[in-house]
């Protein structure tokens, strides 16, 4: 039943990306258009619109954004609900070492509560909720990074988990620190070049969080293969 588990895991955090990956670009294709400095720019602009923006019941045109904000809504909760079972099962395999298997566990509970903040952050659209969505878009960020830091010394201090799955990680907390360097930086009004550098940033950083789980995730269903041959 364990092994099980630990395998639908594994499958769960690949799955999650990969659906979200997908269908957030078909709700790009939905989008009704408009962008912060630019409420007439027609569609979505990849290099100019934010993830958020899929999630607006009206987009920054002023059109309704149906379409776009349910597939959204949908991909993103699946998405959300896909990295429970990772965090959950992720513990297990320090259990040898009191001390790596209390890191990790500390890890899971702070990337749970991550997953709770990402999940309020989606039911509370920015056109609608704009202060509330930052704030608990601001804490899933921060929850997630002070996560990540967890797995990543739990990997590396623990002889049988590859040291792979541990640089992977570092490479994510180095985008996620340059992400928010680049935030701080920035003026507070927003320019078309300002806005370009923010969701591309925002594009680059994402897309690195999810590929960081897919490879996390085969590296789970790799670990758990191995220990079922041996």
């Amino acid at each position: 039943m364990i092994k099980n588990w630990k395998l639908f895991a594994s499958v769960s955090i690949i799955f999650g990306p990969t659906q979200y990956i997908v269908f957030t670009a078909i709700a790009m294709f939905f989008y009704a258009g408009g962008t912060l400095v630019n409420p007439l720019s027609p569609g979505y602009y990849f290099w100019g619109n934010f993830f958020s923006d899929l999630g607006r019941v009206f987009a920054l045109s002023g059109a309704p954004n149906f379409v776009s904000f349910t597939i959204f809504t949908i991909t993103a909760l699946i998405l959300s609900f896909s990295f429970i079972p990772f965090a959950l099962i992720f513990s297990s395999y320090f259990k040898k070492d009191k001390k790596q298997y209390l890191i990790a566990r500390i890890g899971s509970l702070i990337s749970l509560t991550s997953v709770v903040f990402l999940i309020v952050t989606i039911f509370t659209p920015w056109d609608l909720f704009n202060r509330t969505h930052l704030m608990f878009a601001n804490l899933f960020n921060i929850t997630g990074i002070v996560g990540i830091l967890f797995f990543t010394i739990a990997v590396f201090y623990n002889n049988d988990y590859p040291n792979l799955y541990g640089f992977v990680y570092v490479a994510l907390l180095a985008v996620a620190a340059i992400y928010t360097i680049v935030l701080i930086s920035i003026p507070k009004s927003i320019t078309l070049d300002g806005l370009i550098l923010q969701a591309s940033m925002q594009k680059i950083s994402q897309y690195s969080f999810l590929l960081c789980f897919l490879v996390q995730g085969f590296g789970v269903w790799k670990l758990q293969k191995n220990k079922e041959i041996l």
